[in-house]
């Protein structure tokens, strides 16, 4: 049974004509009759009872064609949404990001989906991961992309990872341990450390991930963002362990240097997330589709 066949045999009932199914597909009148033929081959049922050149549809017929009816509605509905996301030229879409997304992913990303659609209005707001859920119930953002901290705990909030973030160890390129090939998780320990607010995404995804590896921190300093950390290790105070995509231009330049601890990989998730009880726009559904293409 193909779609082909459905179409046909729909034209066919509500025509109650070959000739005119024939005509109105651009088909021969035989071609029409063999996808008919076909089609109650493949379901082994009559679909019309033929007396002479009469024919009337049959019960069997009249359940395939609110089927075959109900399945062209259903391609014309597809097609008239992918009509509507391939024509978007106009609107505004409100995104909220935590920082280090927002800051150091989405920039390249928003960069190329406004190269798609040049006259859309992009607002995005950069925030911690919890006011943006909190903008989010509130009505004020469209769609949030977030690092992944303490689990999104209201019901109405739907969280969907769509890429793994690699969180590692960075420390200043004249560091003791900045030669070795890994130190032990012992060693780390034992370092000054330097950290982003606790209750950021990053501290709280970084203090999960130390405590279940059995680390305690001896010698902390907190730092409110990621920039600040960053400059902070680059001038000799600590180490930290921020995501590799807040560090890649540091790392390339040897401004920072990335330490390997034995048996240990910390990384997050970076989940888009939206209000569950609030539906898409076409314009919406095109940029999460685009976010997950780009990450994919």
């Amino acid at each position: 049974m193909t779609f082909s066949q459905l179409r046909t045999f729909e034209a066919v009932a509500r025509l109650n004509s070959f000739s005119r199914a024939a005509d109105e597909l651009f088909l021969t009148q035989p071609a029409v009759s063999a996808q008919v033929l076909a089609l109650e081959n493949a379901l082994k049922l009559k679909l019309f009872d033929r007396v002479g050149k009469t024919f009337t549809i049959t019960e069997s017929g009249r359940v395939v064609l609110r089927c075959a009816q109900d399945l062209h509605q259903r391609v014309q509905q597809m097609q008239t949404e992918l009509d509507d996301l391939s024509n978007l030229h106009r609107g505004t879409l409100r995104i909220g990001a935590s920082h280090v997304v927002g800051m150091y992913l989405f920039p390249e990303i928003l960069s190329r989906f406004r190269d798609l659609y040049p006259l859309v209005e992009l607002v995005v707001k950069v925030q911690p991961s919890r006011q943006v859920i909190d903008m989010l119930l509130r009505g004020e953002l469209d769609i949030g992309v977030i690092g992944e901290g303490n689990a999104v705990a209201d019901e109405r909030i739907a969280v969907k990872p769509i890429m793994e973030d690699e969180l590692i160890v960075i420390a200043p390129p004249h560091h003791p341990m900045a030669e070795a090939v890994s130190i032990t998780p012992a060693q780390l320990s034992q370092m000054p450390f330097v950290f982003p607010a606790r209750d950021s995404a990053s501290g709280e995804s970084i203090l999960d991930q130390i405590h279940a590896a059995g680390i305690t921190l001896h010698s902390v300093l907190e730092f409110g963002n990621v920039g600040a950390v960053k400059k902070a290790v680059e001038a000799g105070m600590g180490v930290s362990i921020v995501s590799r995509f807040a560090v890649t231009r540091e790392l390339q330049e040897g401004r920072l240097q990335c330490i390997d601890v034995q048996g240990l990989k910390f990384h997050r998730h970076v989940s888009l997330c939206w209000h569950n009880n609030r539906p898409f726009s076409n314009l919406t559904t095109a940029f999460v589709h685009f976010v997950q293409k780009q990450v994919a």
